[in-house]
């Protein structure tokens, strides 16, 4: 029996990598659900390709009655649709959704007890504190949290060490950090091993993707953060080691490919074969492991501490990221700058436990107002 899958976020860089998986197991799985957060050229061919039997559009908007017609869809849109779209009886929801947007999906798929495959950190972060107690029902897609998930199959909690997820070092690794001011928005997007979206591929320039999965790590195999440890690698193909109270380490190794982690999390608990390289161990050499600076790159440091701090701190501090990357990426803030309005605003900003979505709902909104107060502040 096929494999029934439903892709959010199906445009984007993880939902378009899923789909391609899609194209070549045909025989094994097939999209029942496509999700976006408007109509495009680019979903009406997915819809074409892959004819799936339910497509949601975010934006309150119709798509062509005759597309609707010609392949039988159940168009859904707005809360409602949302909703709908969420509790659908599939096998697994893939989550491909960036940023803060994939919150209020992952929160329904959560609630309704779907499998979720997911890359977006900033849902599992920020939903972390109401949420956790259903993460057993996520398998992570970010290589990192496949890595760490694999390596503790049929492992004890109380036998870990520690886990350490690697980071490349982005491409500023050897950049002085007085130059950081004059970076520009292409030169960051240009990640030296990965082909990503462009939110994350900031996040990485900074490191501040790696406090973020610090803070994911925290959440999904509940491990205090004093078990939880970065190191840089910047050949990135170790992409995370368990250190076992034996001694031993297990880690997963493979070339950098997003297409290997999203294969495993749909196969899971099976193993398929992927496209691409297998590794060749003489002909990488070298494989350097290096402690990380966090005086160059000070939000590897504002992020664990912030979630050290607990309660919706780490809530703030994913939305104050997405609204100073968003800067960035629009340059309306130099590089350098990131951290500045990130920090302050987790200073400016006083919150609690948040007990609900409401409680979410609330940090975010109270975040975004703070942030733009620190903005004509610090700007």
């Amino acid at each position: 029996m096929k494999k029934k899958i439903a892709v959010l976020g199906s445009t984007g860089s993880i939902g378009s990598q899923t789909l391609d998986i899609v194209r070549r197991y045909r025989d094994k799985v097939e999209v029942k659900a496509l999700a976006s957060s408007k109509f495009s050229e680019k979903l009406k061919e997915q819809i074409e390709e892959f004819q799936p039997k339910y497509v949601y559009v975010h934006e309150y908007e119709t798509i062509p009655k005759e597309l609707i017609k010609k392949y039988n869809l159940i168009f859904l849109t707005g809360e409602e649709g949302l909703l709908h779209i969420t509790d659908l009886f599939v096998d697994l929801y893939v989550v491909g959704i960036s940023g803060i947007a994939g919150i209020l999906p992952t929160y329904y798929i959560l609630k309704h007890k779907k499998n979720l495959a997911t890359a977006n950190k900033e849902a599992i972060i920020c939903l972390g504190e109401i949420e956790r107690n259903n993460y057993k029902h996520i398998i992570p897609i970010d290589s990192e949290h496949s890595a760490i998930f694999q390596a503790l199959k049929g492992e004890k909690t109380d036998s870990i060490r520690r886990v350490i997820l690697t980071a490349s070092g982005g491409p500023f690794l050897k950049l002085p950090k007085e130059k950081f001011k004059e970076v520009t928005v292409e030169e960051a997007l240009n990640h030296p091993k990965w082909k990503m979206g462009k939110k994350i591929s900031i996040d990485s320039a900074t490191l501040m993707n790696k406090g973020l999965e610090v803070i994911e790590a925290h959440y999904l195999f509940s491990l205090p953060y004093e078990k939880i440890e970065v190191i840089i690698h910047p050949q990135s193909v170790v992409h995370g080691m368990v250190e076992f109270i034996d001694r031993t380490v297990i880690s997963n190794l493979s070339y950098p490919d997003m297409r290997i982690p999203i294969t495993y999390a749909i196969s899971y608990p099976e193993r398929w074969e992927t496209d691409g390289k297998f590794i060749d161990f003489p002909a990488i050499k070298n494989l350097e492991f290096l402690e990380p600076d966090y005086d160059k790159f000070p939000l590897l440091r504002i992020a664990v501490e912030a979630g050290k701090r607990g309660g919706a701190y780490s809530i703030v501090l994913t939305v104050a990221d997405e609204l100073a990357v968003n800067r960035f990426l629009s340059k309306k803030i130099t590089f350098d700058r990131i951290p500045v309005l990130i920090e302050k605003t987790l200073e400016k900003v006083h919150v609690g436990q948040p007990k609900n979505l409401e409680d979410i709902m609330s940090v975010i909104e109270q975040t975004e107002k703070i942030f733009k107060e620190v903005e004509k502040e610090v700007l």
